[in-house]
């Protein structure tokens, strides 16, 4: 849904927060948490408070509706001049580092004023581990479990690294990871966000498991958007 707000076009989206203190700090915790992917988030309203009781503990549960600037018009540095932004969506995981994403951005922004929002898709853990006679194992599964985190660390620590390589540039550069399969994933940014092109970086052919879901293709047919792909070796 959108509306029309100061001649300019927004976006509005609900989001269900909680918390263990008040409904105050799930309101600060809903809004603090969108404000990291969310650019140009202008209003944020609570439509509904209530609590529940989950594992014997209260929590206080508020729905926010959200609302951000959907168009592409910004502000230059001094709040004065509005200027237009081409935005894109980037995916990528183990070939974040590699130089060939980096010199792209770079030529993105020389072309004029660009934002970029880093989407880190890890795939759902297994749902479980079975040992040599097909029966569930729980310590095989505690080891998978293990194995999930230590790779959504990793997927962190590579998208913080890589924000922090573009410092310099005179570019807004959002991020994060998205736990799920990477279409999924794009369709809750998407849900929540507009772009004009998406950059895929993905391992070469018969290494990618995003070719073997013929990822590229499927977004661009999707949200129809252009795709622009990137095959490189992992970093």
């Amino acid at each position: 849904m959108a509306k029309v707000a100061s001649g300019q076009v927004h976006k509005v989206i609900r989001v269900v927060a909680t918390s263990s203190a008040s409904w105050e700090d799930a309101a600060r915790r809903g809004v603090g948490e969108a404000v990291k992917t969310i650019h140009d988030l202008s209003t944020a309203s609570v439509v509904e408070a209530d609590a529940v009781v989950r594992d014997g503990e209260l929590l206080y549960r508020v729905k926010l509706e959200m609302a951000f600037q959907l168009d592409r018009s910004r502000h230059d540095d001094r709040g004065e001049t509005s200027v237009q932004v081409k935005r894109y969506l980037i995916l990528a995981n183990q070939t974040l580092p590699s130089p060939g994403l980096r010199e792209l951005i770079e030529e993105k922004v020389a072309t004029g004023h660009c934002e970029f929002h880093i989407l880190v898709p890890e795939g759902p853990r297994s749902s479980g581990y079975h040992d040599m006679s097909g029966t569930l194992d729980p310590r095989l599964n505690e080891v998978a479990d293990r194995d999930r985190l230590v790779a959504l660390d990793e997927a962190e620590e590579r998208l913080d690294s890589f924000r922090a390589s573009f410092a310099h540039l005179d570019a807004a550069l959002t991020g994060e990871v998205g736990v799920g399969d990477p279409m999924a994933a794009v369709r809750r940014v998407m849900d929540r966000s507009t772009f004009d092109e998406i950059i895929v970086s993905t391992l070469p052919t018969g290494i990618s498991r995003w070719l073997k879901l013929d990822l590229p293709a499927r977004l661009q047919r999707i949200f129809r958007l252009p795709v622009t792909h990137l095959v490189q070796d992992s970093a």
